[in-house]
């Protein structure tokens, strides 16, 4: 047998009143919330929730809790009677029902300080944060829409999966701290990624780090990790002659972790691979199973 419903709900606004109305027969259902059953009545009024099964969900005397509740004036036309039956039994009771509205405001004043039982409390505790929006989103359909397709994401070595939006965010809240060149170049990826097109820099916008550098030459990992370190001290150093000052240090790869490493443009890129020239036989003296010696 279905569920059984007599609708005896005031307007709201109204009195709680036992008189039955006429009107379109209500609709129950009911969503999980942590392993309970919420049931949920609707009417032209909106949506109602079982007082009596809240509270024996969340291990509530039902009787104080009702008492509360009429005490309130944010209640006043917001309560009502209806018999339901409800799942596990055989027919329909009499059940006190609080409207959508009141349910935060009911939630909110239950003094968790007074449950000793920590289990009990922490589950109290929950469904005030929680469980208004669970029953909004049940009221609503938003737990029946089809999930959204996952936006695109880009992958970075500190992080892990980022989604563009966030990458931007981050971007915002660095930004200071970064340098121009660099920022910017970053900034026109993200939004070039994010709108589908491929990414076009100017070349001083283009950051390049000394070990990307290695690896772009086709070294493995192993050799880029025994030289970066080197490679970069020697660079940064003909950076320093040429230029009166040293690169600017941001967060970046250094081999297979992210570090504070030096960073420059594609302008740079001369300058890198004159130092490497001066390196290539040793690093290729180590691909060949040599032992190497670096020094700045």
């Amino acid at each position: 047998m279905g569920p059984s419903i007599n609708p005896l709900c005031p307007q709201i606004g109204e009195t709680m009143t036992m008189v039955a109305r006429q009107g379109p027969q209500p609709e129950i259902g009911s969503f999980e919330f942590h392993g309970d059953t919420v049931t949920v009545i609707t009417n032209e009024q909106g949506s109602w929730a079982v007082l009596g099964q809240l509270c024996q969900n969340l291990t509530l005397d039902a009787n104080g809790q009702r008492q509360t509740i009429e005490r309130k004036a944010w209640s006043v036309g917001k309560t009502c009677v209806m018999h339901v039956m409800l799942p596990g039994q055989s027919r329909a009771y009499p059940q006190f029902l609080v409207h959508e509205r009141i349910l935060p405001m009911w939630l909110a004043n239950v003094t968790t300080s007074r449950i000793a039982d920590e289990a009990k409390r922490k589950k109290v505790e929950r469904a005030q944060v929680e469980l208004a929006d669970a029953l909004y989103r049940y009221v609503t359909g938003a737990t029946q829409k089809p999930a959204l397709a996952p936006a695109p994401r880009e992958i970075t070595a500190a992080a892990g999966p980022v989604p563009y939006r966030d990458q931007a965010e981050i971007l915002a809240i660095l930004r200071p701290a970064l340098p121009e060149p660099y920022a910017t170049a970053t900034a026109k990826v993200i939004l070039a990624r994010a709108m589908g097109e491929r990414p076009e820099l100017d070349p001083a916008e283009t950051p390049l780090y000394a070990a990307t550098f290695l690896a772009e030459k086709g070294h493995k990992a192993k050799v880029v990790a025994k030289f970066q370190s080197g490679f970069g001290q020697r660079v940064s150093n003909a950076y320093l002659k040429r230029h009166g000052r040293r690169p600017e240090k941001i967060a970046g790869p250094a081999g297979s972790r992210i570090d504070t490493v030096a960073v420059y443009t594609a302008e740079d890129r001369p300058l890198l691979e004159q130092v490497y020239a001066g390196m290539s036989d040793l690093i290729a003296a180590f691909e060949h199973g040599d032992q190497i010696a670096l020094s700045a």
